[in-house]
């Protein structure tokens, strides 16, 4: 009988042993002796430029595809400095369908033209997220020819009332899809296009492009791409500017592309500032300072930067017309300098705390039911957790008696007893002002609201809301004298409130210290309550109330490097900080300060409520004079 033998765990080398030794040992030799053998063949790079290369057009088709799913997913795979010819080939594939329009031979577009057009642009769109790839596409001028030829085109097709022709019909969601992958490419790469004339036409296609769509996208992509277009090149050398007779430094060529916009796409840049979209108002904002800031001379200045800007901005601001961009300027950037800053609202500020008066009278009748909270009050405690819940609800619906205690009701009241709560009263009204928590757990743990207070610490928990109460058993005389008497479970110290209070007042009232009456009646320097003045004002409480007041508005403190300040607060300040510093100080800018003044009347009340919005320098002291 033969001894088994154990079999060691397989891998992959193993299984293909026992394989071989499972057939006889045949072509063992000629498995392991292959040529080629273990060789993985060629990388995907290496493959995708042979394909392209070969001229095969499933090879190309592969190719294509494979790099714009690398270009999305492993976009650093793909370096067209080292790699020219894929670069080269994505331009040629992405250019045909163009070349064919421009020979007005629209027949010969076919499926696969289109589709390898497509696949190219959006491979060209990934990579041109890349700094690398940004700057060997920018030197392309074949590229950016055909970009601007795709630009006309998707004009004509999308914005033209022309008649198109019916062989590119089956074309049209292709065009669009287009549409956006150009104007993608376009935004980075129009960074590197600097110093351009009046008459460039890669900037004026733009222009009729954003005067034309009212997509958003499209939009934020196109005011990039031209705000981008205004930069210009830094100065030339010395000898150069000697050469053409030049002697200041800030002297340029006065043809440049700024001089090409119209007042309408002023207006429609500037109309977005009202938009409720931070992308779009990021963009136009950065436009706008880019076009009132550039050094590039003014046809009518006399080769002054500082005559040149201010003709701008007097253009900007249509001060020789309708004056409808001085007026949205003067209302959207004071309120888009605090948009989304963590401010205090005015209303939570009052400018002269209420005063109020002294209780003149120890009594106060007692209410027979209890006040309940409001929606708003309730929807902050409900989500307190335990046992701040029962405290903050306590102080809230619940007042401290300091008067002289009784065992009677008063006459002119219910039977409720001045200075004291039974406890199972106070304890079922607690449970059903949050019923619904309670009701809602029964079956499961409710995660939105802590579970309420067990009756026990509930009860235990009332002299930590209210230090100056406790809770007592008082032995009640039966009227039957043969019966023993009763006993009644109390908590002496506080009674039902008449109306709630909010949660400051409670806590404050709760916690302040009370003398006692006996003491209070047998002073001499403190006299009895009933001898107070009409109309006398309890000097505690307006204190308090001015302490509450400061206290809300120097808990606002605003940097302007703090997290919650975005570009826009800082792009708008600038904006505006620059327009008041060159026209309002001019003898006829009285309309100005009237249009100021009357879009931002609500300014002095938040600057009230948010001091910090003057230390951190987001507006601007001297502003205030103009709401005067």
């Amino acid at each position: 009988m033969t001894t088994p033998h154990a079999v060691p765990i397989t891998v992959p080398s193993t299984k293909k042993v026992l394989m071989l030794q499972q057939n006889g040992g045949a072509n063992a030799y000629l498995q392991h002796n292959l040529i080629g053998s273990g060789f993985q063949g060629p990388d995907i790079m290496l493959r995708i430029k042979m394909c392209l290369k070969s001229g095969i057009e499933s090879e190309i088709d592969w190719a294509l595809v494979t790099l714009s799913q690398i270009s999305c997913t492993s976009p650093s795979l793909v370096n067209l400095e080292k790699s020219r010819i894929i670069g080269d080939e994505l331009i040629n594939f992405f250019k045909k369908p163009f070349q064919i329009l421009v020979e007005a031979k629209a027949m010969n577009i076919t499926p696969d033209i289109m589709s390898r057009s497509l696949d190219s642009l959006l491979t060209l769109r990934n990579l041109a997220q890349d700094l690398v790839n940004q700057q060997w596409l920018s030197q392309s001028k074949t590229l950016k020819r055909y970009l601007i030829d795709a630009v006309k085109f998707y004009i004509y097709w999308f914005y033209s009332a022309k008649d198109k022709p019916q062989s590119l019909r089956a074309y049209h969601d292709q065009f669009r899809e287009g549409l956006n992958y150009v104007i993608d490419v376009l935004d980075p790469l129009s960074c590197y296009y600097v110093d351009n004339t009046k008459n460039d036409p890669l900037f004026n296609q733009l222009l009729v492009l954003l005067n034309s769509t009212d997509d958003k996208y499209l939009l934020i992509g196109i005011i990039k791409s031209l705000t981008h277009l205004l930069f210009l090149k830094k100065g030339d050398s010395e000898s150069e500017k000697e050469k053409d007779g030049e002697k200041e430094e800030n002297e340029v060529i006065t043809t440049k592309c700024i001089d090409a916009l119209e007042d309408a796409h002023l207006s429609k840049i500037l109309n977005y500032l009202l938009v409720s979209d931070n992308e779009l108002v990021f963009v136009s904002l950065s436009f706008i300072k880019e076009y009132l800031l550039s050094e590039a001379i003014h046809p009518l200045s006399n080769h002054s930067m500082s005559e040149s800007q201010s003709l701008r901005l007097g253009k900007l601001l249509q001060l020789h017309g309708s004056k409808a961009g001085a007026q949205i300027l003067m209302k959207a950037l004071p309120s888009l300098i605090i948009s989304g800053l963590p401010l205090i609202s005015p209303a939570d500020v009052s400018s002269m705390p209420a005063p109020t008066l002294s209780k003149r009278s120890q009594y106060v009748s007692v209410p027979s039911v209890l006040p309940d909270l409001s929606k708003q009050l309730y929807d902050i405690i409900v989500r307190f957790p335990e046992p701040l819940r029962a405290t903050t609800w306590l102080r809230c619906c619940y007042e401290p008696f300091s008067g002289p205690q009784t065992t009677e009701a008063h006459p002119e009241s219910s039977d409720t007893i001045p200075g004291e709560v039974t406890q199972i009263s106070l304890w079922k009204a607690y449970e059903k002002q949050f019923e619904e928590v309670w009701q809602s757990s029964k079956n499961q743990p409710n995660s939105e609201f802590p579970p309420l207070l067990p009756a026990v610490d509930f009860i235990k928990n009332v002299s930590s809301a209210f230090p100056n109460s406790e809770a007592m058993v008082v032995n009640i005389p039966s009227e039957n004298p043969d019966q023993p008497s009763k006993k009644k479970f109390i908590i002496k110290g506080i009674q039902p409130r008449q109306f709630v209070v909010n949660i400051d007042v409670g806590n404050y009232e709760a916690l302040k210290r009370n003398p006692s009456p006996s003491s209070d009646a047998n002073s001499e320097s403190n006299p009895g309550v009933s001898d107070l003045p009409v109309g006398h004002v309890d000097i505690d409480k307006f204190h308090h109330s001015i302490d509450y007041v400061n206290d809300i508005i120097l808990s606002s403190s605003l940097k302007k490097d703090s997290k919650s300040v975005s570009a826009i607060n800082l792009i708008s300040h600038d904006i505006l900080s620059y327009i008041i510093q060159v026209l309002f100080k001019r003898p006829d800018s009285k309309y100005l300060q009237d249009i100021f003044r009357v879009y931002n009347y609500w300014l002095p009340e938040v600057l009230y409520a948010n001091p910090s919005l003057l230390d951190a320098g987001f507006i601007e002291l001297d502003w205030l004079a103009f709401l005067l």
